[in-house]
């Protein structure tokens, strides 16, 4: 291949973006208009002509799999010879790598742990009750997440305000981050707020700084515009001496506002760097014109985007289908008959997607895929690393790695049950705070003295015996044949083995399994950062199986034939962003809208309902004022719905109750009375659960019951959770009314 021949594929627009390396450069690369492609072809041209050397390019993603899709891409299309990006990486990935380099002027070891968010919540939990704080007062979830909300915009705990606390917990939340802080580096840990926060910290040198900035010649972001406060501020300081940094996104396709992203970083580009260049990619390789035409049409409503034009190769295609149901279960009975339909002539149903707004949306969708034979999948499972005994047995490692990590300790003391009690732990914890040393020197220090019965202490010895066989092996023997030793000779295996639940065998399958991912790393530290930093398994597409998953979870995603249903008020756009967020929030559920229809290759069908079931009540709908907002002229409207619906009069109401075993609900509506009906409907959507982070419910997520308050979800039944609430133990509920907190 010749040094530029890498260029040949590109269009005009794209090989602009690829060309112009120097100064700031923001790309706004729309749906399906190739930015991927843009962004390694730029990388391979400012090696493969010199401009840099690999060392001194970085290129920061937001997910393990599309930094090493890159890193792949790359060194295609460069000397094979030369060695790889070696900065390549998510944001977390690469904070936690320059901390490393300079741990120690933190006051940390580069040994140090990242901690997950469970093992985040457990250390608020000691710290709470070493400040016998309650708990029903200072709930450690809802801790959590405002120290999580501080470290994203880039605040120490001195930086926090005092005026800006108006309620108890607000008041004493900052002193519990600074004691949060103050652990975490007593341990030896720090969490991925930190990876972040930190790095911000260490460059308030100048040398470290100046490191950093001068060696990256060139800085290149994906997915600008999911960019929170302390990403933005990262990567201002880091492009401080060269100024090339070049961000490439899509301001119509900022939906992760409820997590920290500001859309407003993209916005304000051009004004946060000086003779900044912004080029718009136009040509859209994914969908056809009409899907195009709707998605621009939609998205033109919006007044915060900086605006672009799409065109496509794809030709005019099919219309957008519009269909209006009598109710969510016709609705569903629909899908299911059209994916029938279009199997007959396309076989592949990897091809075919439903994407919800809401998780309750795809329970009726389920049952009727089920009744027609429709193999299906949920995007957004249970997570390898997040299973109870993977989190387990790494425990062990992680405390035969590092002694002091006080999180790993208690984990590993409480699997299996030695007979140590709260009593003795709080023991064992209260040494360790007076004395600043870890719960394994704290608990080394109590063995064979009063503090403890002869009993405890001798099963304190046994543990403690076997990580410390665990540490005198570390330098001779392979790091996955010292987990089989711990987890033998701690009686954890046996404990499973013994286990008649069926569920035993799978955990053992799974321990199995973790040994065998071990053997792919060259040490402990490098396995562990790699399960600290991974977000996601990815899914299997090998089955033939039509996709469920929500608008969220499809970004970044694309199907043949699209199915939007409950395109509603107060479903879509989601009546609580809508109360919670006003214009700002209508902005990203159209942009949300937005992401749903772009992901379409050659039809979309949407939607409608007139009527849907909230808390067993049938209720009447009305249409998404997005409909409305599409172009008009290449919509084909097909009605299924029953005209005498229309009047909304009770006794049909009574039918559908009546037909679900429902207890009739009086229901009836006059023009004068719309909305009435809008605040109960808003009620009802209210306690149905809200899109979050993975938005298919995990395993380990925070949620919010209206009868149990705040729990833990354990594991994941179907359409059904069973949820360890704070207060009233494990509980069984059906997933449509718990919300994330």
């Amino acid at each position: 291949m010749s040094n530029t021949q890498y260029l040949d594929n590109l269009n005009e627009l794209q090989h602009e973006s690829v060309c112009s390396t120097e100064g700031p450069n923001l790309i706004i690369a729309g749906a399906g208009t190739g930015k991927t492609r843009v962004l390694t072809t730029r990388v391979a041209h400012i090696v493969e002509t010199n401009l840099a050397f690999p060392s001194q390019v970085l290129c920061v993603t937001f997910t393990n799999k599309a930094a090493r899709e890159m890193a792949d891409r790359v060194q295609q299309l460069v000397n094979q010879s030369m060695d790889r990006i070696p900065w390549i990486g998510t944001f977390h990935s690469i904070g936690a790598k320059i901390i490393r380099n300079h741990a120690e002027v933190l006051g940390l070891k580069s040994s140090f742990t990242i901690l997950d968010k469970d093992d985040q919540l457990s250390l608020i939990k000691q710290i709470i009750k070493a400040e016998n704080l309650d708990q029903s007062q200072f709930s450690p979830k809802l801790i959590q997440s405002k120290i999580d909300q501080w470290k994203n915009k880039a605040l120490n705990p001195d930086d926090i305000k005092a005026e800006s606390l108006d309620s108890l917990i607000d008041e004493k939340s900052p002193t519990i981050y600074k004691i949060y802080q103050q652990r975490l580096f007593e341990i030896n840990c720090l969490d991925f707020g930190d990876l972040l926060l930190q790095c911000i910290n260490l460059f308030k040198r100048d040398d470290i700084l100046k490191r950093y900035s001068s060696n990256f010649k060139y800085i290149h972001v994906d997915e600008y515009q999911d960019t929170n406060a302390a990403q933005y501020i990262w990567l201002k300081l880091l492009a401080s001496e060269h100024l090339n940094i070049c961000c490439v996104g899509d301001d119509d396709q900022s939906i992760y506002s409820w997590r920290g992203a500001e859309v407003d970083n993209m916005l304000k580009f051009e004004k946060e760097f000086e003779n900044a260049k912004v080029i718009r990619l136009k040509q859209n390789y994914r969908s056809t014109n009409n899907i195009l035409k709707s998605a621009s049409s939609l998205i033109s409503y919006n007044e915060m985007r900086l605006g672009k034009e799409l065109i496509s190769d794809q030709g005019t295609g099919e219309p957008i289908y519009l269909h209006l149901v009598n109710s969510s279960r016709d609705e569903a009975n629909l899908v299911a008959q059209e994916i029938l339909d279009y199997k007959k002539d396309n076989p592949d149903l990897n091809n075919i997607s439903i994407l919800v707004r809401a998780v309750f949306q795809s329970r009726e969708i389920e049952e009727s895929l089920i009744k027609y034979s429709i193999p299906y999948r949920i995007i957004g499972g249970i997570k390898f690393y997040e299973r109870s005994e993977i989190k387990d047995a790494v425990s062990y490692l992680r405390l035969v790695y590092e002694s002091q990590d006080d999180v790993a300790f208690e984990r590993a003391l409480t699997v299996p049950k030695r007979g140590i009690g709260e009593k003795s732990f709080s023991h064992i914890l209260s040494l360790a705070n007076r004395n600043k040393i870890s719960l394994y020197q704290a608990s080394k220090n109590m063995i064979d003295t009063d503090e403890l019965t002869k009993k405890i202490s001798e099963s304190l010895k046994l543990f403690i015996g076997v990580i410390d066989r665990g540490k005198s092996m570390i330098e001779n023997v392979p790091f996955y044949d010292i987990l089989k030793v711990l987890l033998d000779e701690s009686g954890y295996m046996n404990m499973l083995k013994n286990d008649k639940n069926v569920s035993a065998q799978t955990k053992i399958e799974n321990i199995k399994e973790l040994i065998v991912a071990m053997q792919d790393y060259n040490s402990i530290e490098e396995f562990l950062e790699h399960i600290s930093l991974v977000t996601a398994v990815d899914e299997n597409n090998a089955d033939n199986k039509v996709s469920i998953m929500t608008l969220h979870a499809a970004k970044g995603l694309e199907y043949d034939f699209v199915f939007l249903p409950g395109w509603e008020e107060g479903l879509f756009p989601h009546q609580k962003t809508i109360d919670e967020s006003g214009n700002k929030g209508i902005e990203e559920e159209r942009r949300l809208a937005y992401v749903g229809i772009t992901r379409a290759k050659k039809k979309i069908n949407i939607i409608t309902s007139m009527t849907r079931r909230f808390q067993n009540n049938w209720m009447p709908s009305l249409q998404s004022r997005f409909i409305d907002e599409l172009d008009q002229e290449i919509i084909k409207t097909i009605n299924h719905a029953s005209d005498h619906l229309n009047s909304f009069q009770e006794p049909h109401f009574d039918e559908y109750n009546q037909d679900y075993g429902l207890k009739p609900k009086k229901i009836s509506f006059q023009d004068n009375e719309v909305s009435s009906y809008r605040t109960v409907v808003d009620m009802e959507i209210e306690n149905v659960r809200d899109i979050n982070d993975d938005l298919i419910l995990q395993i380990g997520q925070t949620v919010e019951h209206k009868k149990f308050g705040v729990g833990t979800i354990q594991d994941i039944d179907g359409t059904k959770a069973i949820v360890d609430f704070d207060k009233h133990g494990k509980k069984k509920l059906i997933s449509d009314f718990l919300k994330p907190c």
